[in-house]
């Protein structure tokens, strides 16, 4: 996704927070016109990996082929396909320049031997092929698209592997061009991180868990000289896996203890960190359920809660609601695509689904 440099713009505070009609939570917020949605699936052709917003196309990339359409009009416009044998494994969160990366391989689950994968630049405008080059899958670890050991994201591949790629060696953190395959930089892993994920290639962000049980959970923002670790609540069982940063605020979603009502149930809560010194700036919850999934976009934190059914635009400064939109349907462990004034709602379940929405900011 590419940003935008517009704002979002609300009405003045009176008619939409308060004022003459009344205060907002009784007749509750305006709702985004839809321009369109996606027909419902048939069979279980698997969860999106990635959406790509960039200009006038939403791109949908998934395991058997990546998909385009107009995103104001839904018209499909495109689609790519790997090679026969092949699956996708990966796929960029965003597109610099109009260009999104997938990673694919010739074996299903990525770990049954396979020597290369081969790197893919497309242009999401066009659908065509711009450069395609091999890589050695040793190099990277598991290409598994649930794996945490290699992340795709602003033209780089990063990998946390041990140092010499013989599974023997200390592990190191690597940052490689995806276009290229150079080398970027290379860093050890301190011992006392324990087991590393990568969670985003761009800016590096990693989880660390351990060693030892009372050890608290940390996302470290890595750079190529420098780090800043950021520990996690201790009440949190887990974050989500959308991480967002705006300026010098990273954002991310801490999950407690479920409640007797299920997962969905709990309170989640939306943690904002400074990323030069890792403290802890604001917090948000959302009264409309679990699943925050946050967005930087135009300069502010979108996110995106409950079943996909409504969108908070949120201050980066001090985590104040700048607007707040519905947006009629639902769709499960939803995620959000943006471009412009036009909001995109991703189902990313496996079962068969209606996959897309898409809005336009009103």
């Amino acid at each position: 996704m590419q940003e935008d440099t517009g704002t979002y713009k609300d009405r003045a505070p009176e008619s939409v927070w308060g004022g003459t009609k009344g205060p907002w939570w009784r007749r509750g917020p305006a709702s985004a016109p839809r321009l369109w949605k996606s027909p419902r699936e048939k069979g279980s052709p698997g969860a999106p990996l990635s959406t790509w917003a960039v200009g006038g196309t939403l791109a949908m990339a998934r395991s058997d082929r990546v998909e385009a359409y107009g995103l104001t009009t839904g018209d499909p416009l495109w689609t790519w396909q790997p090679p026969d044998g092949e699956v996708l494994a990966h796929a960029s969160p965003d597109a610099p320049d109009g260009v999104g990366v997938v990673l694919r391989h010739v074996h299903a689950d990525g770990d049954g031997g396979a020597e290369h994968v081969r790197l893919t630049g497309l242009d999401v405008g066009s659908g065509r092929v711009l450069w395609s080059r091999e890589q050695r899958a040793d190099a990277l670890g598991s290409v598994n698209g649930h794996a945490r050991e290699v992340a795709l994201g602003g033209g780089r591949i990063v990998t946390a592997r041990p140092g010499h790629g013989d599974g023997d060696g200390p592990p190191a953190l690597r940052t490689i061009d995806a276009r290229t395959g150079a080398l970027l930089w290379e860093r050890p892993v301190p011992e006392r991180w324990g087991h590393v994920s990568v969670v985003r290639a761009h800016p590096v962000v990693v989880s660390t868990a351990g060693p030892g049980e009372d050890t608290p959970r940390r996302l470290v923002v890595v750079g190529g000289e420098t780090k800043q670790e950021i520990e996690l609540p201790r009440w949190a069982r887990e974050f989500g896996g959308d991480v967002a940063m705006v300026g010098d605020l990273l954002a991310v979603e801490c999950l407690g203890t479920p409640t007797p009502y299920g997962e969905e149930d709990t309170g989640s809560t939306l943690n904002a960190f400074s990323v030069t010194t890792g403290v802890l700036r604001w917090t948000w919850s959302s009264t409309y359920g679990a699943t925050l999934s946050p967005l930087a976009h135009r300069g502010h934190l979108v996110v995106l809660n409950g079943y996909g059914d409504r969108a908070t635009v949120l201050d980066p400064a001090d985590g104040r609601v700048v607007a707040e939109r519905a947006l009629p349907g639902y769709s499960y462990r939803a995620r959000l695509a943006a471009a412009g004034d036009c909001l995109a709602v991703v189902c990313t379940a496996e079962r068969p689904t209606r996959r897309l929405r898409v809005f336009r900011w009103k």
